[in-house]
């Protein structure tokens, strides 16, 4: 069974360094993030597993996907090849299979019963609101033209016994089917689930075409159907059967109300904001459920999106060109591409490409094939040797970008972007050549025979 409790058991069994249970009563409200933040600044980055939250009658967990080695274990293969696994489980879909009764569904609670207050009142950073917030909440909609289910990550603040403020990036999927069923003045059905496997965290993260349903994504990763269960009162709606909670709810076409402050991924606070408001109508959970947090702007919150994001850029940057060798996020915002280059214009082409068909990317830099795009040494040389800035950079005025993005002019998001073409030009006006070490030399040091020095 691919759920959080198995995942949990996996990393018991097989990473026991990689979680760690707390026994003690802990406060919701900073306490827990404070823990991690702690573990953070000595480079530990475990799973905590809270077995008693003030407030609450059921354990939390967090972390849960906080290490790239972590999301390798659930899809079964080393780090090295997390980025190829995860392509090859997005270009080869598999439908979900609906079933009749669920675990998810041990437990219902409907209407006037439904008190969002008996989950952990999750409180993470000084500067944000007093409001507890739901971060690891995976949002089900469906399109009410086309019918295609999407599913994305969204914040949800707590602000009463049955509502919450839903942060829905302007541009983004979910906003699109909001906004139809605004043009209708009717509410949007949605679903909120919480506690799953990480793969299907990794499918709520899937950026791509509205024509792909991230159901069939989570299918293709874990190689066979994701078990699904119609939602009790949202008829048309289907959640994961083995996900520890589920929020059944309705989105109403003029609602707003203030909020936030709130920590993002950036490491800083987004100011207040007007926010559509989801009323929740439903609760269904396991027997015994286990809550799931993601602690806002911490480890988790910046490992998770790195596969689909790579993966949504480097499909982007492909159809402006295909020298494309490697993408990599190396900072909120900022990305750096390798390519095979075999025309100058190239680079200008992608970074144009990137920087105009996603809010999330700000910066971006191109270098050759022979630079790691994981070091950053070696960018900034190329950088350094291989940009004049009269030429090889460009600015672009006025794009969209996100609300999220602290130097962004007011809630719109509209921001500069900026692309560094650090690639060596095909014909220089000098002939420049990298200095190397033959292989064959290298392969003949045997480094033992220097540090195993007695005389020393």
């Amino acid at each position: 069974m691919v759920d959080l409790r198995s995942f949990l058991d996996q990393v018991r069994q097989d990473r026991p360094q990689d979680i760690v249970t707390v026994k003690r009563c802990v406060n919701p409200n900073y306490e827990t993030t404070a823990i991690l933040a702690k573990f953070e600044q000595s480079y530990r980055l475990p799973i905590f597993y809270f077995e008693d939250v003030e407030g609450c009658s059921f354990p939390l967990v967090t972390n849960v996907c906080g290490s790239l080695s972590r999301l390798a274990l659930a899809l079964g293969v080393t780090v090295a090849e997390l980025s190829q696994r995860y392509e090859n489980g997005c270009k080869n879909p598999i439908k979900p299979k609906v079933i009749d009764s669920a675990a998810v569904q041990d437990e219902v609670v409907v209407d006037e019963d439904v008190d969002l207050g008996v989950l952990p009142k999750l409180i993470y950073h000084e500067k944000d609101c007093d409001k507890p917030y739901i971060t690891a909440a995976i949002v089900v909609a469906v399109d009410p033209e086309t019918g295609k289910s999407n599913l994305s990550f969204h914040r949800l603040m707590i602000a009463g016994r049955n509502r919450t403020g839903i942060y829905m990036a302007a541009g983004k999927h979910l906003d699109g089917i909001y906004q139809k069923y605004v043009a209708k003045n009717q509410a949007m059905p949605i679903a909120a689930f919480i506690g799953v496997h990480p793969i299907l965290s990794l499918g709520g993260v899937y950026t791509g075409s509205t024509d792909v349903e991230e159901y069939d994504i989570i299918g293709g990763l874990q190689g066979e159907a994701l078990r699904v269960v119609e939602c009790v009162k949202n008829k048309g709606l289907f959640v994961p059967a083995d996900a520890e909670f589920v929020l059944e709810g309705i989105v109403r076409p003029n609602e707003r109300i203030e909020e936030g402050p709130f920590g993002e991924f950036t490491g800083y606070a987004t100011g207040t904001m007007q926010t559509p408001v989801l009323e929740v109508h439903t609760i269904t959970n396991r027997k015994d459920p286990i809550f799931q947090d993601i602690a806002s702007g911490h480890s988790e919150h910046l490992v998770l999106p790195i596969l689909g994001m790579e993966y949504s850029i480097k499909k982007v940057a492909q159809s402006a060109s295909p020298s494309i060798k490697n993408v990599k996020i190396v900072a909120p915002l900022t990305i750096v591409v390798s390519i095979e280059k075999s025309d100058d214009a190239a680079p200008r082409k992608i970074i144009e490409a990137l920087c105009k068909s996603d809010i999330y990317t700000k910066h971006v830099t191109i270098v050759d094939a022979d630079v790691n795009v994981s070091d950053a040494r070696q960018v900034n040389c190329a950088v350094a040797l291989n940009v004049q800035p009269d030429q090889d950079v460009f600015v672009f005025k006025d794009l969209q970008g996100t609300p999220l993005d602290p130097s962004c002019r007011g809630e719109s998001g509209i921001t500069s972007k900026l692309g560094i073409d650090a690639t060596a030009p095909l014909v220089g006006k000098r002939k420049i050549e990298r200095n190397t070490i033959a292989k064959q030399l290298l392969d003949k040091i045997d480094m033992s025979e220097f540090l195993d020095n007695k005389d020393s």
